[in-house]
């Protein structure tokens, strides 16, 4: 009786270890990754500034290396390459200049353990949001706004606004996971401005 237990609980353990196995490999990023999110490859502007190394956002823990990345063959823009670090728009607005900057990360990874994301939807009016550049810069950020839309109907020419104040939109997935699009349902933006 125990032998047969104990083969039962080693052939469960086998099938959920190649479950978890098989859906972090067909959920995984790749370099292909995208936002969901199309983006234009016209750079807004020609920037002698710094470019962003280090997103840091105390109220969530986060201090995360900052990919810089253009778009996938989609059109889209692309998104991290991995769980732990997140991308910033490199045809954009540089943070710290006028228009809107952009950073987006993930929301979790295949084996349901939090992306660097997870918590952005715990950001609340005026929490802080740090970006550090070359050179020792370091820009901060004050949250004025949360939204969230439907994956396909983002609005575009907000997020990637290249004019008016300096702002930083930081972009993650939220809602349900769409199977027949390999994405989730809606995009969480938290929209911030330029403090220093």
């Amino acid at each position: 009786m125990q032998k047969t237990l104990g083969k039962t609980l080693i052939i469960s353990a086998t099938l959920i270890a190649l479950l978890v196995l098989g859906r972090s490999l067909y959920f995984s990023p790749t370099g292909e990754v995208d936002s969901g999110l199309y983006a234009s490859t016209t750079p807004a502007t020609i920037s002698t500034s710094p470019l962003p190394e280090r997103l840091i956002i105390p109220k969530l823990n986060i201090d995360a290396d900052v990919q810089r990345l253009g778009v996938t063959k989609t059109g889209n823009m692309a998104a991290p390459s991995n769980f732990t670090d997140v991308s910033w728009y490199k045809f954009g607005t540089v943070p710290g200049e006028l228009g809107s900057a952009v950073i987006s990360g993930h929301e979790d990874n295949a084996l349901a353990l939090d992306g660097v994301f997870k918590h952005l939807e715990d950001l609340e009016l005026g929490d802080r949001i740090y970006v550090a550049g070359e050179n020792g810069t370091r820009h901060e950020f004050r949250v004025v706004e949360k939204a969230i839309y439907p994956y396909d109907q983002s609005p575009t020419e907000r997020i990637f606004n290249a004019s008016g104040k300096a702002r930083l939109n930081l972009i993650t997935c939220a809602g349900d996971w769409l199977a027949s699009a390999k994405t989730n349902d809606k995009r969480l933006v938290i929209y911030t401005e330029l403090v220093k």
